[in-house]
């Protein structure tokens, strides 16, 4: 376990640094240096979810605490939109647009609860999973599109550049793979 802890500190310190020194702001490149780390974080977690490792974590992990996890997207979702109203974050990228994950976040912890007293379905809890995994998928999609770069979507400014940029480059490295794993490893352990 202090293994991963190191590594995962490892992790941040090294992302957060690469944005510090404004390592990561081409966006001229197709992956950005920000698309390969993102690409990476996804790959480790979808692997590690995948692994006899992450088998062993979804079952000890009770689901509640499994569920209770997504609720911090609800404060990511805040912040969000106060960077979008300060100017800095693409409106498509906030609840004013094309992220609903906010819903995540606000239903986790009462559904939380539900399963913590066993009075969550098997059914509702794979439903909630499968709601909230869609509505992450919907935002890594929606970001995507915002980005400065040939799969550009969203052409309104300001451009998705700020996840380049420290403390931000942490939303598509550390929370998004965060939210990511957490759904995988619920996944796993609703199937046992």
């Amino acid at each position: 376990m202090s293994v991963i802890i190191t590594l995962l500190l490892g992790w941040v310190a090294l992302t957060g640094a690469l944005a510090y020194l404004n390592l990561l702001n081409d966006f001229s490149r197709t992956p950005s240096p920000v698309g390969w780390l993102s690409a990476i974080a996804l790959l480790i977690s979808t692997t590690f979810a995948a692994s006899p490792f992450g088998a062993v974590a979804a079952r000890a992990t009770p689901i509640a605490w499994l569920i209770g996890l997504q609720s911090f997207r609800m404060v990511v979702e805040i912040l969000l939109h106060q960077g979008y109203l300060a100017g800095f974050v693409p409106p498509q990228m906030t609840w004013e647009g094309r992220n609903w994950d906010i819903l995540t976040g606000l239903t986790a912890i009462p559904v939380a609860c539900l399963a913590a007293r066993k009075l969550l379905p098997r059914w509702a809890a794979v439903l909630w999973n499968l709601a909230g995994f869609a509505l992450l998928i919907n935002i890594m999609a929606v970001a995507t599109l915002s980005i400065p770069s040939s799969f550009r979507h969203f052409q309104n400014e300001p451009a998705n550049t700020f996840i380049a940029q420290f403390p931000y480059i942490w939303l598509p490295t550390v929370l998004v793979p965060t939210a990511w794993i957490g759904h995988l490893l619920l996944f796993r352990r609703l199937q046992s």
